[in-house]
């Protein structure tokens, strides 16, 4: 396994199995996992069979990887939700237009048009050694720090916890923000 991967998923089982015999999978306990991830975009078949077998095996968190918007329709048709198939060419669309459009210089990650997810390193004098609370960043309706990575570790934020530089925030905010919160945080011009 690729070592950047392997510390990524520290920790996280798999098996190697032909995903298309159902037998197999139940054999080999995939109703025991957290979750599952089917990677077969380009093979609809294989794709399709593996999804409808974790299905009827009742497992957890199944989430597909579809080619298209017609592989996606067929996996909706066999019973995986909208919100557990991921279309790789959309989301990239999507994520571009929102950095095309609001004129974001930084890392989008996620995006569903009105908001984004995004990673915001924190290099801006003034606001280190302060609490979010003194930099004006406390959860709001449009936006919220969901975390903060400090030397490798992950910090969930509170009120009172002080931010220091090199800090990554991971945020979930309102799209007409980013760049608000870019200049607030990064001193980054957001203009191309």
């Amino acid at each position: 396994m690729n070592k950047v991967i392997d510390d990524e998923l520290n920790g996280a089982e798999g098996i190697i199995i032909d995903s298309t015999n159902k037998q197999a999978l139940e054999n080999n306990g995939v109703t025991q996992f957290d979750g599952v991830l089917v990677c077969y975009e380009n093979n609809l078949e294989t794709s399709v069979v593996t999804t409808l077998n974790l299905l009827e095996l009742e497992t957890e968190n199944v989430v597909a990887i579809a080619k298209n918007e017609r592989h996606k329709k067929i996996l909706l048709a066999i019973g995986l939700g909208e919100q557990d198939i991921v279309v790789p060419g959309i989301l990239t669309g999507q994520v571009v237009a929102t950095k095309s459009i609001f004129d974001i210089e930084t890392d989008v990650q996620t995006t569903d048009g009105e908001f984004i997810s995004t990673k915001i390193t924190i290099t801006e004098e003034s606001i280190f050694d302060k609490t979010i609370d003194e930099c004006n960043l406390n959860q709001s309706k449009d936006f919220n720090i969901i975390q903060i990575k400090r030397n490798g570790k992950t910090i969930l934020p509170e009120p009172d916890t002080i931010l220091k530089e090199n800090d990554i925030l991971m945020i979930y905010a309102k799209s007409n923000l980013i760049n608000d919160l870019v200049l607030k945080l990064s001193n980054e011009t957001s203009i191309n």
